[in-house]
């Protein structure tokens, strides 16, 4: 009995041993399966992750692309001629105060300031004209003529044609320029040259304004326009020599270049100007060639201010930079970054410029050697300030735009200070900028030059004219003198 149980429990066992065994076996089948299945699904996932982590990347560089990108576009919206160089006529916004342009409010009203003698028209002013042989006098009486009266005058222009006749008799030689029978005198062509070159009148409305006023007397034609000038040009030569050897002989000039165009093609203006007396180049490029072509900066021994072109560097004894174009730019940092350096260095510069106009006013021809020392150490602090606050602009355009900024500011520190250290050398470059202003407004005008010879001849033509702007001469004077042989400006 008892063998019979134990050899069943036995058997029971095995049977129970075998049934955990086929458990067991089953389960490591599902786990298999299980894992199996889950880990293919897992693999999926972090196939998707890491599709989804690339495209994160690609769209993070693009948003950052796009973020510059866009700060640029801003930049260019908010740019006008008060923070940038873009003349006032590409301002497409109503201007607020220009604070960063290098003015300073003097506190006075607009107008005629107390004390200025105005310009009106008096009896002594005309009666001295007349005297002087500057105006005619014709008199006209009204009513009975009798010994007391009351004069009053009107002042007018009257415009007539006339017709010289010269007569040579056997004993006469006839001079070259009486070769034709009819020529043109000297009146009529400085006229032309005058419109053509103060006026920026283009030729043919010269024809017409000469033809209405003269009653149809001058019947001109484009040919004869351009006779006129190409004389002009060659007179002009030994004009334009000496205003070149004066500019020589200068301590410091201003320089400057700006594009137009001839025909379909490029070619540009540069201006040499001083206080008295301008010259204008025309060249079918810009850069070193150009100066080399024009010869004035290879034999300039004196200091030079431009507005960071830095090809001129090669010339002169001396580089000054224009301030009132880098208060614009640290003007256009501030707008964008409010970081306060740029507007410390504005009112740096701007204060240095006001003590200086003080120092000359005393009589002062220098800063003491102490007092640069200390403008230098002030200058580059703030330069150093900027270099600190640079990593916390947060857009990599505007970040890349203050370095680039900073860096000429650390470059070119004594160039932006030579004005402190020479006091004949001015504070920016607006005299050769105001030089330059009329070829743009020649653009705006003609559109182009029809050959580099008629863009090299107007260089001239505006070289004498501007020369005797600034040398209080006529403009007509001194255009008809260049006709007569006899310039009088240089």
């Amino acid at each position: 009995m008892a063998a019979n149980y134990e050899k069943n429990l036995f058997k029971h066992n095995q049977e129970l041993i075998a049934e955990n065994e086929q458990l067991r076996q089953k389960i490591l089948t599902i786990e298999t399966e299980t894992a199996n299945k889950y880990l293919g699904v897992i693999g999926k996932l972090n196939e998707i992750i890491d599709t989804f982590a690339q495209k994160y990347a690609l769209l993070e560089e693009r948003f950052e692309k796009q973020e510059a990108e866009s700060d640029r576009l801003r930049k260019q919206l908010n740019n006008d001629s008060g923070n940038s160089s873009n003349p006032p006529s590409t301002d497409i916004k109503p201007n607020a105060p220009n604070t960063y342009n290098g003015r300073t409010k003097t506190g006075k009203k607009s107008g005629g300031q107390k004390g200025h003698k105005g310009n009106h028209l008096s009896r002594e002013a005309i009666e001295m004209k007349i005297y002087k042989g500057q105006m005619q006098h014709e008199i006209i009486h009204h009513g009975k003529r009798t010994d007391a009266y009351v004069s009053k005058y009107v002042v007018d222009l009257k415009v007539s044609a006339i017709a010289t006749e010269h007569r040579f008799y056997e004993n006469a030689t006839i001079p070259k320029e009486f070769r034709a029978d009819v020529q043109y005198g000297n009146e009529i062509k400085a006229t032309v040259a005058t419109l053509a070159g103060q006026g920026l009148v283009a030729s043919n409305r010269i024809i017409d304004m000469l033809k209405s006023m003269s009653n149809g007397a001058f019947e001109l034609s484009d040919g004869t326009i351009y006779n006129f000038l190409s004389e002009f040009n060659t007179k002009a030569q030994p004009t334009v020599g000496k205003i070149t050897t004066k500019l020589l002989n200068d301590t410091v000039i201003c320089i400057d270049e700006t594009g137009s165009r001839i025909g379909n093609r490029n070619m540009f203006f540069r201006n040499y100007s001083d206080a008295f007396r301008v010259l204008y180049t025309a060249n079918p490029t810009k850069g070193k060639k150009a100066i080399e072509d024009d010869g004035i900066l290879p034999k300039f021994a004196g200091k030079l201010v431009h507005d960071h072109n830095t090809v001129n560097y090669n010339y002169g004894k001396g580089n000054g930079e224009c301030n009132v174009h880098i208060i614009r730019y640290l003007s256009a940092i501030f707008d964008h970054t409010y970081h306060n350096w740029s507007s410390d260095m504005i009112k740096f510069l701007l204060s240095l410029k006001q003590s200086k106009e003080s120092a000359i006013g005393f009589g002062a021809t220098g800063f003491e050697q102490a007092d640069l020392e200390a403008y230098r150490k002030r200058y580059d602090e703030i330069v150093e300030e900027g270099f600190a606050v640079l990593k916390t602009t947060k857009s990599r355009y505007y970040q890349k735009e203050e370095r680039r900024l900073l860096n000429r500011l650390k470059k070119y520190r004594d160039n932006h200070l030579l004005f402190a250290y020479d006091f004949f050398v001015p504070f920016d470059n607006n005299l050769s900028e105001r030089d330059l202003r009329m070829i743009k407004t020649k653009g705006k005008v003609s559109g182009c030059f029809r050959s580099l010879d008629g863009a090299k001849t107007f260089a001239n033509l505006m070289s004498i004219i501007k020369t005797a702007i600034k040398q209080n001469i006529p403009p007509h004077v001194a255009v008809r003198s260049v006709f007569s042989g006899c310039c009088c400006v240089g």
